[in-house]
């Protein structure tokens, strides 16, 4: 082996080409999908947390006699949660139960469907399959929403059950959601077929 060789691998191990790094490979719509996923984890936490204040509250009222409940009764009025007296405490908890899944449902089905953006064709079934699901759990959480509203209503004194802009938002919201995937469906069956042409 001559020198010039030799040199030449010594100087290959020092210098070995730069392999770009994770953020350079990915493309605009895996950096969307993880900003999603950023989004719905932040929304996702503030909703949890949203809900456990409310749920205590609630159930400090109950349980505290009317001096120790003043302030969460004026937190409560202002939220406009008042509870009825007496409460029926295992029928405000299913309500709260149900207004959590409702919110929370959405949010987790938009975290996957940025996973599945992320790590998935932008055109295939699995990413189909997401936005079907996100639509599906904006249909549920307008269906769960009114049954806990009726439930809410029954035990808390200024509840109004309304259709107000939140709920044609979400409804929209929900048609576009099963638009969207059917036209991800029909692109992931012609890029299929084509794949199979060639």
């Amino acid at each position: 082996m001559s020198r010039s060789t030799r040199v030449h691998r010594l100087w290959s191990l020092f210098n070995k080409p730069r392999r770009p790094s994770a953020k350079l490979a990915l493309t605009r719509i895996q950096r969307q999908a993880r900003d999603l996923m950023s989004l719905a984890s932040v929304l996702a936490f503030f909703t949890i947390m949203v809900w456990l204040m409310i749920a205590l509250g609630l159930v400090q009222v109950h349980g505290a006699s009317a001096t120790e409940s003043s302030s969460l009764l004026r937190l409560l009025e202002h939220w406009h949660m008042t509870p009825k007296q007496p409460l029926d405490t295992s029928m405000l908890a299913l309500a709260c139960l149900l207004a959590f899944v409702a919110a929370i449902a959405p949010i987790v089905c938009l975290r996957r469907l940025g996973y599945a953006l992320y790590t998935q064709a932008p055109l295939s079934f699995v990413v189909a399959r997401r936005f079907s699901w996100l639509g599906h759990a904006l249909v549920a959480n307008i269906v769960i929403g009114f049954a806990a509203g009726v439930i809410a209503a029954s035990q808390i004194n200024e509840y109004q059950i309304s259709f107000s802009l939140g709920f044609w938002g979400t409804f929209i919201a929900a048609i576009l959601a099963y638009v969207v995937a059917e036209m991800v469906r029909e692109g992931a069956r012609a890029a299929e077929e084509n794949r199979e042409f060639v």
